[in-house]
């Protein structure tokens, strides 16, 4: 071990990036089992805007067809074909609007940034999965 005064200015040695911890961003363990996750609450939006507008349009379908079975048939194919791109909307104005919640849910935010200092010492090697 060298003395600090000769060492050298320039140290080669590979510095390792700490893992980062919960508690530096004050959270508990029951904080790391939040269940809210933009990407989980976006596709169950998603599937309930499309899966509500399939069914009402398959009754609406079914009102103004004669053999009903064909008209909401008919209004199912329709609702699926909306409420994909109505769903899809959903998802992304729930994934844009994570910043928001974040901001109004300061539990949230704080483990949001927890998670985004732990991808990052991951993906620079410094945080070591065991």
């Amino acid at each position: 071990m060298n003395p600090p005064h000769l060492k050298l200015a320039v140290d080669n040695a590979r510095q390792e990036t700490a893992r980062p911890i919960p508690e530096d961003y004050g959270l508990t363990a029951e904080d790391l089992r939040i269940w809210y996750a933009p990407g989980r609450v976006g596709v169950a939006l998603a599937l309930l805007v499309a899966a509500g507008t399939i069914v009402m349009q398959g009754i609406e379908g079914a009102r103004h067809a004669e053999p009903w079975v064909l008209g909401a048939l008919s209004g199912g194919i329709y609702g699926a074909f909306i409420g994909s791109f109505a769903g899809l909307g959903a998802m992304v104005t729930v994934i844009w609007a994570d910043p928001l919640v974040a901001r109004a849910w300061p539990t949230y935010g704080r483990l949001r940034r927890y998670r985004d200092a732990l991808a990052t010492a991951t993906a620079t090697g410094g945080g070591s999965a065991d």
